[in-house]
């Protein structure tokens, strides 16, 4: 080994695991899949329960929400939960400033160099979405096509979709890890509890900002801040947990196999 290798620690690069035995996933998937069993055989009440909190979290803001039923799939899950509520359309000035804005955003947030290139791109994909919902609501504000029903309803479906999709994800990518099962499950676990959580207040925040502000930001929010947000902590627990247990089996050599 040279000199330069013995300086590098083996939790932190050039490392590689053993192939995952398919007997492996489906003994994990075994364990996993009654998670998904759980959240779908009671899924009327835990959305039930969930819109319920996201209502108190609102009325302790001072905004008034009121439950309803929405029909979803057909067979499976025939009707959801979600949240109805009186919200604020924008004028025709207030889109024209937000478009200005907007516009002004996209081209000169590039050109400043002072910002981190990720954090660049994630604003200029917002200011272009909201650029766009600026434009609408100058240009044929009678022709908006959703209110809260609707973003209700899509936010809802979704958000049961990702529900149902964290543990198979999870499973698949925490399999080849060399932990104990028990553990990776509780990670599983964890993370549906927390995307719970965090779908909660995430929901009231868009509600909230809706009845302030303006609906004009419903797609900004919803395609920068919505489930499909979700991807990013669901990575970044798997991404931390990695990081504990590669630091935790870093002197286990005989796990750690070099690429080359």
């Amino acid at each position: 080994m040279s000199p330069m290798k013995d300086q590098i620690f083996y939790h932190r690069a050039y490392k590689k695991l053993a192939r995952t035995r398919l007997s492996n996933l489906l003994k994990f998937l075994i364990l996993v899949i009654p998670i998904d069993l759980v959240i779908a055989v009671f899924y009327f009440r835990l959305m039930r329960s969930f819109v319920g909190v996201v209502r108190e979290i609102l009325l302790r803001c001072g905004v008034y929400t009121q439950i309803e039923t929405w029909p979803f799939l057909p067979y499976v899950f025939r009707d959801v939960y979600l949240l109805d509520m009186a919200v604020v359309y924008p004028s025709r000035q207030f889109a024209l400033i937000n478009f200005g804005v907007s516009v002004l955003v996209v081209a000169l947030l590039p050109r400043l160099r002072i910002i981190p290139r990720p954090l660049m791109v994630w604003v200029v994909f917002v200011a272009l979405i909201n650029t766009v919902s600026s434009a609408f609501f100058t240009l044929i504000p009678e022709l908006f096509p959703y209110d809260i029903v609707l973003f209700s309803s899509l936010y809802m479906g979704t958000q049961l979709g990702m529900w149902l999709l964290i543990p198979l994800i999870l499973a698949i990518a925490l399999t080849p890890l060399p932990a104990h099962i028990l553990e990776k499950l509780s990670i599983v676990v964890l993370t549906v509890i927390y995307s719970i959580a965090f779908g909660a207040v995430r929901y009231a925040a868009f509600l909230y900002v809706m009845y302030k502000s303006s609906v004009l930001y419903m797609a900004a929010m919803f395609f920068t801040f919505g489930p499909l947000f979700d991807f990013v902590y669901v990575v970044g627990i798997y991404s931390i947990y990695v990081s504990v247990m590669a630091n935790r089996l870093q002197r286990h050599q005989e796990i750690w196999r070099w690429l080359f």
